[in-house]
């Protein structure tokens, strides 16, 4: 449905001159993802109001987003897939939150963030077949890969020195996520 809405604007524009033929793959992408991401973030919004934790569910969005961005890795060839896999995702984090959060020390959860950030720093960005990456496009995001990944870094000394292991969960949750998305796409890849 909504690859459909979005083919009837993009031939609208196509009729008004708007956009030329050779920008219409580029159009498509970007309209299917910005339509992706409003969609679940209304999701991760509705889930937030059922499950009342709008605290992890906000932080786990402003972490995970930039860095899946600039990232890459496996993505659904659906959108209904990914509305589906993305949500899945949010409520296992919501429910890993009340076991692991106390489960596990600041030192532990600092330790597994360095693991996950040098796999993301080793692998990342990871281009896929929907969105090749250029050379330069490369250069641009491992710059800004390493720019969010410091300042995840930092906030999360932060939040070790004040013992507030729900922040370090989320972030290390958010990084789990994002080198299981990077090895998906190598597994997907050597098929």
């Amino acid at each position: 449905m909504i690859e459909k809405l979005v083919d009837k604007l993009i031939n609208k524009q196509l009729e008004e001159n708007m956009i030329s033929k050779e920008e219409v793959a580029i159009y498509r992408y970007g309209y299917i993802l910005v339509c992706e991401v409003f969609i679940n973030i209304i999701i991760a919004a509705i889930i937030a109001g059922i499950s009342g934790e709008w605290l992890l569910i906000t932080l786990f969005c402003v972490i995970y987003i930039p860095l899946r961005s600039f990232c890459g890795g496996w993505h659904a060839d659906k959108l209904w897939k990914c509305t589906i896999y993305s949500n899945f995702i949010i409520i296992l984090m919501i429910i890993g939150a009340e076991y692991m959060v106390q489960a596990f020390t600041g030192i532990l959860l600092f330790v597994l963030f360095i693991i996950c950030l040098l796999g993301i720093l080793c692998m990342a960005p990871m281009d896929t077949k929907s969105k090749p990456i250029s050379k330069e496009e490369r250069k641009v995001y491992k710059n800004k890969i390493h720019v969010i990944v410091l300042v995840h870094l930092f906030i999360f000394i932060a939040m070790v020195l004040a013992k507030w292991n729900t922040i370090m969960y989320v972030i290390d949750f958010s990084y789990v996520t994002q080198v299981v998305m990077l090895f998906l796409e190598k597994i997907s890849r050597k098929k």
